[in-house]
């Protein structure tokens, strides 16, 4: 796997997945996906409920701009983060308040709960 491809899948019924993952298109609604066995498939937006993308070491932080949002889970977990969120898209990308780990989360719109705008 190479660089800016590794992602992490998060599914809803909770499993976790290290995959490489294909440029995304938002309009076809699948990720395509090669797993460390080098098999290639998709994987449909309605399993997921993000994709999480690692923090490469050394490598500079993208620069933000956006609502600072909190977006909630059908599970619970609520992620607080910046991002440009459209709910007539298929999902978005949030960058969390903290990086230290994930650059970056590609969000599933289906799977959300509930989303608030947080107050400065």
């Amino acid at each position: 796997m190479d660089g800016d491809s590794k992602a992490v899948l998060r599914y809803r019924d909770g499993r976790t997945e290290r995959v490489e993952l294909a440029p995304i298109d938002q309009s076809r609604e699948v990720f395509g996906v090669t797993r460390d066995t080098g098999e290639k498939s998709e994987v449909p937006y309605s399993a997921l409920k993000a994709v999480f993308f690692p923090r490469q070491e050394g490598a500079p932080l993208e620069e933000t701009s956006g609502s600072t949002i909190a977006v909630e889970f059908s599970d619970g977990e609520v992620i607080r983060g910046i991002a440009h969120y459209n709910p007539e898209k298929n999902g978005f990308f949030l960058f969390p308040l903290d990086r230290s780990k994930n650059d970056r989360i590609f969000v599933v719109n289906s799977a959300i709960v509930s989303i608030e705008v947080e107050k400065l």
